[in-house]
Parts: structure tokens; C-alpha cells; sequence
């Protein structure tokens, strides 16, 4: 808010006080030091609210007066200036305020025009006239002194009417100096829209660069967990011949082995052990995040799970003698739906690593059941806690908390991060409560029903995507034409390899259903002559019995394989489709 301290009224009766009034903004902008167009810019503003006022109402005033600042009542805000009539008031309101209003007269175009050359400006109308309120601020500066606004005041109410000539010739002027600082503004635009075109053209190469990067960083992920797959299938030979060997040895079928011979072998059995768990964990996680592990749900009962998880935790308690364990019973017996080894294996690293963590005290095991839609499985320890900082970080890969309570801490630090994708796989979530010194509180929470939770997503729909389908067999592609059709794809056939390489290579599918039984080229072949970026669309879709080794194959070159034989074949097409869409959606 601002004090409004009053200065000079002019009455506006003829073209001359129109003239007068624009004079007197523009000398009172000047007394002020206002810049130079600034000066103008009022005075115009001024000039068209006075002519309204004289076209419209025949008749009325002006009031000029100062803006202080409320709180610095010496200090110097701006200027106000009232335009006043007793005419028929302004028509059509709110057309002339959107900038809408078309009139004859150019009525509205005015006063839009010096609406906005104030910074505040209000019109109130009515039959019985109009009065119209603006205001232009300035950065704050000392009051005028008081004499020198008297003095200005007298000049302004005494001067004479001015001259005409004079006017005009003061208007060219002002005319050609405000199209002086148009042709500079001009020119600055035009250099502003060049360096706007260079930094566009800069933006579109750090597009491509960035777009490069990413191609470039999706193909070493890609590479990195292709390294991780292949070398832990390689190390799984000569793992296994070290344990088996060392079983030999600790049996003594080739000879008895005296109290030292088998504490190193068993040395060997363990090393063997550890090594055989962090390949295990390595092809695991590459699996995830490959999006090749697949869930493969069956129903088991609650209460024998529980048990499996009791006797896990009862052969891991010998190796931390300080640390006791409890299992609690579930508390009713309720059939699961869901992927029994995947869900073993989430609790297992959990279990584990309550244990590692806890270098004396009590870790427990509690199943619960919200409702009846969902379980909720408690790992819970009193060992050392997890600090704040660090609790986002122990579900990254390689990642171990270090403690001074503990001084050597097995294991990979791959434990939680496989957990944890696992537990998204299936559908649930695992939430961490810790806190130094007081334990930790892992929670699991996941659906009773892995596939009724599946099905509750609604389906996507495919239109606008291509599913190209490579088979030989016209039974196969009706099947997987019915199933897919509702899904609205646009449906290719290709009966051999020779006639899908034109729509591969013209249309390059979204999806590819491959068949590797094809007549003319094998389907493994085919599949191995496109390049990596289709390797991802694939779904390759076969009657063979694969072993480990050509599966294993098979798998760094598609998004994943279906068994026609398989008596759930429809289901898994359906929803192998459906993921791949939605990850392409993703992209």
C-alpha cells in the first residue's frame, strides 16, 4: 500500500486540455527525472485516457498525485493519475477488458493501449460515469522537495493554452526518439533471435550427444550383464569339481585323513561353498536385470514354507554361536500362489544377513497376514543397526556397511540388491526400519496371488505396434493370432526366414514371435543375423526341448522364450507381449 498525497486537478473541456494534460504528465515525469521515454510513454497514456474522456463525456478532470511509501513516508514511489466524468459510462466491459471489443470509433483499442503502459490500472463504470485509477511505479528514491512540487504545481495550473504547432513539433520529436529506441530494440531482438538460433543448434548437438551417450551406455549395461552371465555358467564347472573333490577327499575313499588334512579340506569345502553362493547371486542378479528371470508361480501351503525357512535358520545359527533365532508360527494356515524359490530366496538373504549383522543378541522370523489378500513376512535382529545415511545404500551392488563392532563380514554385498529386485518381480515391496545400535527391521509385503495381481493390470492396448510372427505352422500362427488380436496389433505372417526378412528390414517390427523349427533357414540362425537393437523385440516361440546350455544361448539374444507345449503357453504369450509393449512404451 501507498500514501497518496494529491498535487494538481485539470479540467478537460476542449482539445486544448487534452493537449494540456499530456503536457502536464510529461513536465511532471520530467520534474520527477523519470527517463526520457518514460516521460513519453505517460504522456501518451495520458493524452488517450483525456481524449476518451472528451469523445465520450464531453467533459470531466484530471487528478495527478505522488505515491509515498507507507513505511518511508519521505521516500517516493511512483504516480497516480485519476481520469474522471460524469458521461454515460463505458458498454461492453468486459469485451474492451479481454481486448475482444471491435468498434468504428476504435473505442477499447485505447484503452488497452494505456492499460498497458501502467503497471497498476482500474476502471470503474457506471451510467452515472466513469473513473479511471493508474498507476506507475519507480524504484524508490527521496520525496521532492516540497517547495519544488509547488512551484511545478502553480506553473502547471497557470501556464497558458498551449500552441498547437509547438505540440506537433514536440510530438514529431518525441515520435522520432521513441522510433529511434524502437529501431535499437529491433536490433537488439535480432541479435538476441541469432544467439537463440546458435544456442538452439548447440541444444540439438547436446541432444544428439546425450542420445549417443545413452545408446552407448544401454549397449556396455547390455555387455556388462551378458560378461556376468556367460562367466558365471563358466565358473560353475570348476566350482562344482572343487567341491566334488573335496567330498572325496572328506569321505576318505582314496584314504583316511589325519585331524589337519581335514581341517584344510574343509577350508576348501567352505571357500568352495562361498564362491559356488556369489556366482549363484551374479547369474541371478544379471537375470534381473536383463528382464529375462521369469516368475513361474505355483500354489504350497504357508505353514511348510515356514518350516523351510526354520530349517534354514537353524543350519545357519551353528556359525554365530552368540546369535539366537525364533520362528513364529503364521497364524493361520493359507495357501500361497506365487514363485516359492524366489520368495525363499528374498528371505534367505535377509535371514543371512540378519545373522551377519548381529554380532550377539536375537534374530526373529514372523509371518502376518494383513489381509486376505496379502502377507507380510518380519526379518528382525538386535545386532548393529543401520545409520540413516547409509540405508539407501546397502541395496546397491558391492555395497557393505563397515562397523567397528564387526570386524570381518562375509559375503558380496549383492545379498539385499538381489532381494530386492526379486521382491519387485514378485509384486511386493521390502521396506527397511533400522536405527544404530537398536537392530534392524526388514518387512516384506507381497501378494497372497501372484497371477490374480497380474491380472488385476489392466491390459495394454497395442495399436500402432507391429507383431511380426515367424511360423511355419498355420495351426501355431491361428493360435497366436486369436490370442493376440484383442490387443488390437497391427498382425504380420511370415510362413519361412526368406519371407520375413523384407518385413523385417522394411517395416522392423515392434514385437517378433519367432518359431526356431522353420523350413528353409534355422530360426536360431535368423535370429542371430539381426542386429542387436531387434534382439530385445523377440519372443522366440518353440515346440524344441532346450537343455541349460542352448536356453542359457537362446536368452542373450531375446526378450524370452515360451513352450508351445507348456499348458499355460496362451497366458505366458499374452503376458510376455504385454510387458514388452509396456517396455517399449517406456523407452
Amino acid at each position: 500500500m501507498s500514501d497518496v498525497l494529491p498535487l494538481l486537478t485539470l479540467a478537460l473541456r476542449s482539445e486544448q486540455d487534452i493537449v494540456h494534460c499530456r503536457q502536464a504528465a510529461k513536465r511532471l515525469a520530467a520534474a520527477l527525472e523519470w527517463p526520457v521515454l518514460e516521460q513519453i510513454r505517460l504522456a501518451t497514456a495520458v493524452s488517450e485516457l483525456a481524449r476518451n474522456i472528451h469523445q465520450y463525456a464531453g467533459s470531466g478532470h484530471f487528478d495527478f498525485a505522488l505515491l509515498r511509501d507507507d513505511g518511508q513516508r519521505l521516500r517516493l514511489r511512483g504516480l497516480e493519475v485519476r481520469a474522471v466524468d460524469q458521461g454515460p459510462g463505458i458498454a461492453e466491459m468486459d469485451a474492451i477488458r479481454a481486448g475482444s471489443y471491435r468498434s468504428n470509433t476504435g473505442m477499447g483499442i485505447g484503452l488497452r493501449g494505456a492499460q498497458r503502459l501502467f503497471d497498476d490500472f482500474d476502471i470503474q463504470t457506471s451510467p452515472a460515469g466513469t473513473c479511471i485509477t493508474a498507476r506507475k511505479y519507480q524504484a524508490p528514491r527521496p520525496f521532492p522537495d516540497a517547495d519544488l512540487l509547488q512551484a511545478l504545481t502553480a506553473d502547471l495550473q497557470g501556464s497558458p493554452p498551449p500552441d498547437p504547432y509547438q505540440q506537433i513539433r514536440l510530438q514529431s520529436e518525441e515520435l522520432l526518439l521513441t522510433n529511434t529506441e524502437l529501431q535499437l530494440r529491433q536490433s537488439e531482438l535480432e541479435v538476441t533471435n541469432k544467439e537463440l538460433e546458435n544456442t538452439n543448434q548447440g541444444v540439438v548437438a547436446l541432444y544428439s550427444e546425450l542420445e549417443k551417450a545413452t545408446q552407448e551406455l544401454k549397449e556396455a549395461s547390455e555387455a556388462k550383464t551378458r560378461f556376468f552371465s556367460n562367466m558365471t555358467h563358466e565358473f560353475r564347472t570348476p566350482i562344482n569339481i572343487i567341491e566334488n573333490v573335496a567330498k572325496l577327499l572328506a569321505s576318505g575313499v582314496d584314504g583316511a585323513l589325519n585331524a589337519e588334512q581335514q581341517r584344510q579340506v574343509r577350508f576348501i569345502s567352505d571357500a568352495a561353498l562361498e564362491l559356488a553362493n556369489l556366482v549363484s547371486e551374479l547369474l541371478a542378479l544379471a537375470e534381473v536385470q536383463s528382464g529375462r528371470l521369469t516368475i513361474v508361480p505355483q500354489p504350497f501351503p504357508l505353514g511348510t514354507f515356514v518350516d523351510r525357512l526354520e530349517q534354514f535358520a537353524a543350519a545357519l545359527a551353528p556359525r554365530y554361536p552368540q546369535v539366537s533365532f525364533s520362528v513364529a508360527p503364521p497364524p493361520a494356515e493359507v495357501l500361497l500362489d506365487t514363485d516359492e524359490s524366489r520368495l525363499f530366496q528374498v528371505l534367505r538373504n535377509l535371514i543371512s544377513n540378519a545373522f551377519k549383522y548381529t554380532p550377539r543378541g536375537q534374530v526373529r522370523i514372523q509371518v502376518f497376514q494383513p489381509d486376505d489378500a496379502s502377507l507380510e513376512f518380519l526379518v528382525e535382529d538386535s545386532g548393529i543397526g543401520i545409520a540413516a545415511a547409509d540405508q539407501q545404500k546397502i541395496f546397491e551392488e558391492f555395497e557393505r556397511i563397515r562397523s567397528p563392532h564387526l570386524t570381518h563380514i562375509e559375503g558380496t554385498g549383492l545379498g539385499l540388491p538381489l532381494a530386492q529386485r526379486l521382491a519387485v518381480l514378485l509384486r511386493g515391496e521390502l521396506s527397511l526400519d533400522s536405527e544404530v545400535g537398536r537392530g534392524s527391521r526388514f518387512t516384506l509385503r507381497l501378494p497372497r496371488h501372484y497371477a490374480s495381481h497380474r491380472a488385476a493390470e489392466p491390459e495394454p492396448d497395442l495399436s500402432g505396434l507391429t507383431v511380426l510372427v515367424i511360423e511355419d505352422n498355420e495351426g501355431d500362427r491361428y493360435l497366436v493370432r486369436r490370442t493376440l488380436e484383442r490387443l488390437n496389433p497391427v498382425l504380420l505372417e511370415a510362413d519361412s526366414a526368406r519371407s520375413s526378412l523384407d518385413r523385417l528390414n522394411a517395416v522392423r517390427p515392434d514385437i517378433i514371435i519367432l518359431d526356431l523349427d522353420l523350413p528353409d533357414i534355422n530360426g536360431e540362425d535368423l535370429l542371430a543375423s539381426m542386429d542387436w537393437s531387434m534382439h530385445r523385440r523377440v519372443l522366440i516361440n518353440t515346440a524344441q526341448p532346450l537343455d541349460e546350455a542352448g536356453r542359457q544361448r537362446l536368452q542373450d539374444y531375446c526378450h524370452a522364450i515360451l513352450f508351445k507345449h507348456a499348458p499355460d503357453h496362451a497366458e505366458r504369450l499374452l503376458a510376455e507381449v504385454c510387458a514388452l509393449a509396456r517396455s517399449l512404451s517406456d523407452d
